[in-house]
């Protein structure tokens, strides 16, 4: 879910967070003390060091445990350590556990909020991105085709939630074997960012950093270098078929020093920001 910079920190980044902290006065000081573990946590994780997140992980599940216990499970903040935890693991070495606690999460999300609730849609594009890093890209690309389909009904085409989720998608069909294909939908979802978004805008970054990636990934192929977009087709439909043909590296999208005031759970994903 894209988030703007929040003077309340990273915990309270979105704006279903900061209303359901306001309307809580009785979590209050629980909510207050777990927030500043929370942030520490979750600045670990958001560095990628394999050092770092371990000792990370161990501190969000005892987050994640005051947090049930104070808020209750199905309270937003304590779905956002939940889901932090599940980028933790999978950037650790427990990549099933992620996946399936992200799948648990979801679910928690849809049941509160509805499944187009930009929090929960942003829960689903977290768990396509998790099953494309796992090495499930088939199952990538139907969950992503999903959450592209919802986001461009709620949010439109241009936002950048919805381009985020286009390039996961072309990611995710790249895994699959379709890597021409691939850098078509990410040379439409470029075009689209660039007119939209503006060229320095960090989804405009990443997408054009993929592309590249996906494009020499194309010229790698002997046979497939006639094949290379050359102007950016029309924006496929999310539910296009891509027949499989095998290849491309699981691509990290650039960070940006913009992003550092949002949830890292909560913001636009495409593939997960720090996993490679």
């Amino acid at each position: 879910m894209a988030t703007t910079g929040d003077p309340d920190g990273l915990f309270a980044g979105s704006p279903f967070l900061r209303e359901s902290a306001a309307v809580d006065h009785r979590a209050g000081g629980a909510r207050s003390a777990l927030r500043e573990r929370y942030e520490r946590a979750a600045t670990a994780v958001r560095s990628g060091d394999p050092v770092a997140v371990r000792g990370a992980t161990r501190r969000l599940e005892q987050a994640l445990a005051t947090a049930q216990r104070d808020l209750g499970p199905r309270d937003a903040d304590t779905l956002v350590v939940e889901g932090t935890l599940a980028i933790a693991y999978l950037l650790g070495d427990d990549e099933v556990r992620g996946r399936d606690l992200l799948a648990r999460n979801l679910r928690v999300r849809e049941q509160v909020l509805g499944d187009e609730h930009p929090a929960a849609l942003a829960g689903a594009d977290a768990l396509a991105a998790a099953h494309r890093v796992t090495g499930a890209p088939d199952e990538a690309v139907r969950r992503y085709e999903d959450v592209l389909t919802r986001r461009t009904r709620v949010l439109g085409t241009a936002h950048p939630d919805t381009l985020s989720s286009q390039a996961g998608l072309a990611l995710a069909r790249a895994d699959a074997g379709d890597v021409r294909g691939a850098a078509g939908l990410l040379a439409a979802s470029l075009e689209s960012a660039e007119r939209f978004l503006g060229a320095d805008h960090p989804v405009t970054a990443g997408v054009r950093d993929l592309l590249a990636e996906c494009r020499a990934a194309v010229r790698s192929e002997p046979a497939a270098a006639d094949a290379i977009p050359r102007e950016p087709p029309p924006a496929p439909t999310a539910a296009a078929a891509a027949p499989p043909t095998r290849l491309l590296p699981r691509i990290p999208r650039r960070r940006d020093a913009r992003e550092e005031t949002r949830p890292l759970f909560d913001r636009p994903s495409g593939p997960l920001p720090v996993v490679g």
